[in-house]
């Protein structure tokens, strides 16, 4: 089966924002289902594509609309992914964390430190493999970013890493990134529209408007239909350097196993008989 997951950000610009990275996920007879009724909910509701800035601030297509239209529109978003798609998947990573956590000595050499977006997506790509394991490695799996951010082609340098490596150890399940507009993929809208709740209710937490226990939700076991709210683990930021190190320690110990093999067989052919 193939799956496809499309992912856009939220609150990604200034001079240290908080990164949030939200995609949905699901096969192709869901985004069927999903497309089509997402067009009869844009006739209906009288938009053509969902923008979160215009949405929020009330502007472009949502100008003059009032906050019960508003609020109906993200209840029957929210249900339509709900009845139609696999899994939703968002998160958050402050600057403040991923420069003293992440970009701060010791860095292992040769290390490519990876973009603030592009921590979140090896986060998010890391749960859809969790899901894709949950099913046997039997699936293949696109993903589909939004254009527009600096760093995208961060994320597409960090999933051709990641499916050289699963190559590799022979599971074949990532097939391409795509990056594509709002405007000729309305899945995208949806990933927007998941990265701009979870800026809304950050920002809410912020202003003491509800408590962070009420969004909070134990994590979905993979594949799980809902929300996924990845938490990254107090020392998640630092094992990324710590991994990289074991990653490479091993690569050069195989790779000199290799070249003993074959040192040893070619002594082996010269030998008389």
């Amino acid at each position: 089966m193939i799956f496809t997951g499309y992912f856009d950000e939220a609150d990604t610009h200034g001079p240290a924002p908080t990164v949030i990275l939200a995609g949905y996920v699901g096969h192709a007879y869901q985004w069927r289902r999903f497309e089509k009724k997402l067009e009869r909910i844009q006739r209906h509701y009288g938009f053509k594509i969902f923008h979160a800035k215009d949405f929020k601030a009330g502007t472009g297509e949502f100008a003059g609309w009032p906050v019960e239209k508003g609020g109906t529109l993200i209840k029957e978003l929210t249900g339509l992914v709900r009845a139609t798609l696999t899994e939703g998947i968002t998160i958050s990573l402050e600057r403040d964390r991923y420069e003293k956590e992440y970009r701060a000595p010791p860095i292992p050499k040769k290390m490519r430190l990876d973009s603030q977006y592009g921590v979140c997506f090896r986060a998010c790509l890391g749960r859809l493999l969790d899901v894709l394991a949950k099913r046997d490695n039997r699936d293949h799996l696109h993903i589909v970013f939004e254009d527009g951010h600096k760093n995208v082609r961060d994320c597409k340098r960090i999933f051709d890493d990641i499916q050289k490596r699963l190559q590799r150890s022979g599971t074949d399940i990532l097939d391409s990134f795509t990056i594509k507009n709002k405007t000729n993929c309305l899945p995208l809208m949806m990933a927007d529209f998941l990265a701009a709740a979870h800026s809304m209710m950050k920002e809410a937490v912020k202003k003491g408007e509800i408590k962070i226990e009420d969004i909070l939700q134990p994590t979905l076991p993979p594949g799980d239909r809902g929300i996924a709210f990845l938490e990254l683990a107090p020392d998640a930021l630092k094992n990324l350097k710590i991994g990289f190190q074991r990653m490479r320690q091993l690569e050069i110990e195989d790779w000199r196993a290799k070249r003993a093999a074959r040192r040893a067989s070619s002594l082996a052919g010269r030998q008389p008989s």
